[in-house]
């Protein structure tokens, strides 16, 4: 692929080993503070930093003022595509990186993307992983990230896109010789459409290393779920053309489009429901869920959470272990925003729970130091000893691991049975009367909180005398049209 000097203001051929990262901002200088010194924190040190100003009314231009080092270029508002086409337009690098505001790169970003892209010249962008954190910083628990090792246009015609944060990714600057910069009649989903683009014609690569932190926040585009619906389709619709004429092809793009129709404004309904929680309830919160059966409506970041219904025939979901005493190993399946309950049950028929422990996975490792130096349920009188080493868990990009040790106290045979959500019933009930059994049977149980997350609003309307009760006899922590009810079981209305 030759250089064409026609994505360089000055015409001139890019220094060897520069990468230019190029920071759009909209009214995001609260954050953009963050973005700039997360790039002078780099190790790799041959780099520029330039912000594009898209018309902010904030304290942008102050912001920027601050850093000398960092090149500043205004422009009227013309949203996110034409900003980032704008810091194209002036940047110098070989190498190109897009750092949204709100977004931070972490040290070594920088130097493993372009020493991946050395190893792969033919490549004509890398992309790593990224963890998720909120306004304030704090990491928060996020489904794995998908690794993809070939076919990477196939998987992102799917839907989904495995590249979740746009600075992530490491261009070669000679690639927008070809593909011409964002589509600015996309910008909510521009990322996704360039990167169809490239992988449908040229070879990418996509290493394990997490790189960026990718913050969800009240004020962030992706909130605004039809508009990015909307540009995700037109973005996935114009692939068409090219995608029909290969049966492979033809079935990802159904897939893709049923991804974007449907599991999109699903995966950012439990993202506002995350966020409700999250603010709503107290970490050590017990939380029924009106799931239907899914259970990624139950990861809300660390809370004990049961689905609604659940089986009435115990918590004993899987066996564990067994025997008078032991020390185990859990396998690798503990994830960030989990919580795991083990019980430990002897006596005849082992009927009896002689203890329970609760282990958390948490994204955030730096919690961890602390907690592990808090009492693991010391042995009791009796000799019944329960304990999880390390609890909470670190369990970020990848499932985390504990070392179980139990003893029934007596020499006696136990059953240690592990269980992560709840036994989903697997049906709805019946009619209000069987829903509210089973609420005060959940409640009975210990659930502090009853949440309907707006896919399951059909509920109020199906279950009449079950919404009358709980909205006359509870009350309302949260009420959200887009994402959810929250009950507080505890109290009375």
């Amino acid at each position: 692929m030759a250089h064409r000097a026609d994505t360089r203001a000055d015409g001139a051929l890019p220094p060897p080993n520069l990468v230019s990262v190029i920071i759009p901002c909209y009214n995001h200088g609260h954050f953009l503070e963050q973005a700039i010194e997360s790039v002078l924190a780099q190790s790799y040190s041959d780099f520029e930093i330039i912000v594009v100003d898209d018309g902010s009314t904030d304290n942008t231009t102050e912001v920027v003022r601050r850093h000398s080092p960092v090149r500043y270029v205004y422009q009227e508002n013309s949203g996110l595509s034409s900003a980032r086409n704008t810091g194209l337009w002036h940047s110098r690098g070989k190498f190109l990186v897009f750092l949204d505001a709100d977004d931070r790169l972490l040290p070594h970003a920088l130097q493993t993307g372009v020493g991946c892209i050395r190893e792969r010249p033919e490549c004509a962008f890398v992309s790593g992983r990224c963890r998720v954190i909120d306004s304030n910083g704090a990491i928060l628990p996020s489904p794995r990230q998908l690794q993809v090792e070939n076919e990477h246009y196939l998987k992102l015609l799917q839907g989904s896109s495995y590249i979740w944060c746009p600075a992530t990714v490491l261009y070669q600057r000679r690639i927008f010789d070809f593909v011409h910069g964002f589509n600015v009649a996309l910008s909510p989903a521009a990322d996704y459409e360039l990167y169809l683009r490239v992988t449908r014609d040229f070879p990418v690569y996509s290493h394990k290393q997490v790189i960026a932190e990718y913050r969800q926040h009240h004020l962030s585009m992706s909130r605004d779920v039809l508009a990015m619906e909307r540009a995700a389709l037109a973005a996935h619709d114009a692939q068409w053309d090219f995608a029909k004429a290969n049966s492979r092809y033809r079935e990802a793009y159904d897939a893709g489009r049923r991804f974007w129709q449907n599991d999109y404004p699903l995966q950012q309904m439990v993202t506002r429901l995350r966020e409700t929680v999250r603010e709503q309830l107290p970490p050590d919160a017990t939380i029924a869920v009106a799931t239907g059966g899914s259970n990624e409506l139950l990861r809300l970041d660390g809370r004990r959470t049961w689905h609604f219904p659940q089986s009435e025939e115990g918590s004993r979901e899987g066996l564990f272990a067994q025997g008078a005493e032991g020390s185990m190993a859990t396998p690798a399946w503990i994830e960030a925003g989990m919580t795991y309950e083990f019980s430990l049950y002897g006596g005849p028929k082992f009927s009896r729970q002689l203890a329970r422990l609760l282990v958390k996975g948490v994204a955030d490792p730096f919690p961890i130091a602390s907690a592990e130096a808090a009492p693991q349920e010391p042995v009791r009188r009796d000799g019944v000893l329960l304990t999880a080493i390390p609890n909470p868990v670190h369990a970020s990009e990848e499932p985390g691991v504990t070392n179980i040790t139990w003893s029934t106290g007596d020499g006696s045979e136990g059953q240690l049975y592990v269980s992560s959500t709840g036994v989903y019933a697997g049906r709805d009930p019946t009619n209000s009367d069987e829903a509210l059994r089973l609420l005060e049977s959940t409640k009975a149980r210990g659930a502090q909180y009853l949440v309907i997350p707006a896919k399951s609003f059909w509920w109020l309307d199906h279950y009449q005398k079950f919404r009358e009760h709980v909205e006359a006899r509870y009350q309302v922590v949260a009420r959200d049209e887009e994402t959810c009810i929250i009950f507080d079981l505890r109290e009375s209305s």
